[in-house]
């Protein structure tokens, strides 16, 4: 009963909220992020700016022209404490979110134009990646705390306390690069996403996958630069509107 008078009034908003949606992200930076240890040394990292990562590091004294080929180490789940959002997933779970992160970080080096190898070389680079935090949405509470003003107001208190949509997703990664050869740090990444309320989130993975999607996408614009460039140092400009708008949003 319950389901079946869900389905009627996800359909009959649908229609109006992807109209007033259309062209809105479904996840936006998170406010802060934990180290986790995944990466070691966090002293040469520094707090993001203007959309960059949470944390970043990068060599500007590498050459970025150099590397032409990349060996993937497998995705890690490295939770920091027993209290961490990764040991709330099941077994299948885990193993999904390895495989979409591997497919993810595969298709960020190879549509940027890198070659994935097996052997170091000294035009190869290693890429270590993890993700430390990791929480599937509650699609039908999300929905219903979109829809429903009594739950609309409630959502929107806890989002502004803690900066993410109410029952929705979040991912955290810790990345870098190192020459395949010297082990040297190339450069070194950690961030955090978090989903807003969206009824366009239809299945409990959505706001993952479209985190997934952003890493992907802003990867590939960055070593497509970088490969350009020479340089691993990433300056991004402020390319649109919603980037504004998107800091705002719960």
């Amino acid at each position: 009963m319950l389901n079946s008078m869900f389905s009627c009034l996800k359909f009959a908003f649908l229609i109006v909220f992807v109209v007033l949606a259309a062209g809105c992200g479904t996840t936006k930076q998170a406010r802060s992020i934990e180290k986790s240890g995944f990466l070691g040394d966090y002293t040469s990292l520094r707090p993001g700016i203007d959309g960059q990562a949470l944390l970043l590091y990068d060599d500007a004294q590498a050459d970025c022209k150099k590397y032409d080929s990349v060996i993937l180490d497998s995705v890690t789940l490295w939770a920091k404490d027993q209290d961490s959002s990764l040991q709330q997933l099941a077994a299948n779970d885990r193993n999904t979110l390895r495989a979409l992160g591997d497919k993810a970080l595969a298709d960020m080096f190879t549509q940027a134009g890198y070659h994935v190898v097996q052997k170091p070389a000294p035009n190869v680079m290693r890429v270590r990646a993890a993700f430390t935090e990791a929480e599937k949405a509650n699609v039908l509470m999300e929905d219903l705390s979109v829809v429903a003003p009594y739950a609309s107001t409630a959502a929107t208190i806890y989002a502004e306390g803690k900066g993410q949509g109410l029952f929705t997703g979040a991912l955290a990664y810790e990345i870098e690069l190192l020459d395949s050869v010297t082990g040297k740090r190339l450069s070194a990444t950690v961030d955090k996403r978090v989903g807003l309320l969206d009824l366009r989130n239809l299945d409990e993975w959505d706001s993952i996958k479209a985190m997934l999607d952003g890493w992907r996408e802003r990867g590939v614009k960055r070593f497509k630069l970088c490969r350009s460039s020479g340089s691993f140092v990433f300056r991004p400009t402020d390319d649109s509107l919603n980037n504004t708008l998107e800091s705002y949003r719960p």
